[in-house]
């Protein structure tokens, strides 16, 4: 936000945010290692006090929350500072453009050997396609901004841009398939929705490069910041839609054997099968495990699971 005003080279200001945040974590890691170690040692050897879990875990806040803090914030650029490309780290110039591109590159031509197979066997993975390709995703999105600055002085990185931001969008198409297929059979959680929300991000940064012969980048951070909030915030968010999602699960299995009596949960007239027990089971478990079972649509008030087979007719199946 500081750096807002003036836009230009705004990369190289992210960038330095970024070195300095790593810094900051291997000093923190470093200075708290040490406290620990002095910590132990006087139990140990001194007073023997008996530590507990708790002293180490005040000594990690007060690391990260002073020092941490400070000595970051003591390496944010000062307002009305030039940053200038030239200034490139060489550090990160080295890890990106011979470490972290070439395996980039590895990783795609995996991947899309992995799609042929899918295409040839037609037997899609469960699960696993989707981690494989968002992660690798973000981070692509990552180098793509970090290496824009290179794009002038080093010629090839302006064909990876290119190239890479073409070829991922087939891939995120595949991640949305395999997404479709979870949200289908389960609806919709907030991790799911955040794999999502994510990937339409991703898509749509994708295409915006691929589109665009000198791409801002500041639409990158801005963007993200704002899908952020939104996320979190208003009917929209991930936990809105999810209450929503699978409380529609939940009706649409009860509608079927007729649980619904005076808009409550009344015990089914007729034998549920194990797949229905097992959704049922799963939905008010999910409800349960974050705490939310006031938001489960028809149970009785004061309801908990002690109560499910009461509520249901069933014991819970796994």
């Amino acid at each position: 936000i500081p750096y807002l005003p003036k836009i230009r080279n705004f990369e190289m200001y992210v960038i330095k945010l970024f070195i300095r945040f790593i810094i900051t974590v291997v000093y923190s890691g470093v200075i708290y290692a040490g406290i620990c170690v002095i910590i132990f040692t006087i139990d140990k050897l001194l007073f023997e006090f008996n530590a507990s879990g708790l002293v180490y875990l005040d000594a990690f806040f007060i690391v990260a929350g002073t020092f941490g803090v400070c000595f970051f914030l003591a390496g944010v650029p000062a307002a009305g500072e030039e940053l200038d490309k030239n200034n490139y780290p060489s550090i990160l110039k080295i890890l990106v453009l011979y470490i972290v591109i070439p395996m980039l590159s590895i990783y795609t031509l995996i991947l899309y050997i992995y799609f042929l197979k899918i295409l040839v066997t037609l037997q899609w993975p469960e699960g696993v396609v989707t981690n494989l390709v968002l992660w690798y995703s973000i981070i692509g999105t990552a180098v793509l901004f970090f290496v824009s600055p290179l794009k002038d002085s080093v010629k090839w990185v302006k064909y990876f841009i290119s190239w890479f931001s073409k070829l991922i969008l087939p891939l995120v198409v595949m991640m949305f398939v395999s997404m479709g297929i979870r949200i289908s059979a389960y609806g919709i959680t907030e991790n799911r929705y955040y794999v999502l929300i994510m990937g339409i991000w991703i898509a749509a940064i994708m295409i915006y490069y691929s589109l665009k012969k000198s791409p801002n980048n500041i639409i990158l951070p801005v963007s993200l910041a704002i899908i952020a909030v939104l996320s979190v915030v208003g009917p929209w968010s991930s936990f809105s839609v999810a209450e929503y999602s699978q409380n529609k699960r939940l009706e649409a299995i009860l509608t079927k054997y007729d649980m619904i009596e005076n808009n409550q949960i009344a015990r089914a007239k007729t034998e549920l099968s194990t797949t229905d027990k097992i959704e049922i089971t799963e939905i008010i478990s999910y409800f349960d495990n974050t705490d939310r079972l006031e938001k489960v649509k028809y149970l009785p008030e004061n309801y908990d699971n002690s109560n499910f087979e009461d509520t249901f007719g069933f014991e819970p199946v796994y």
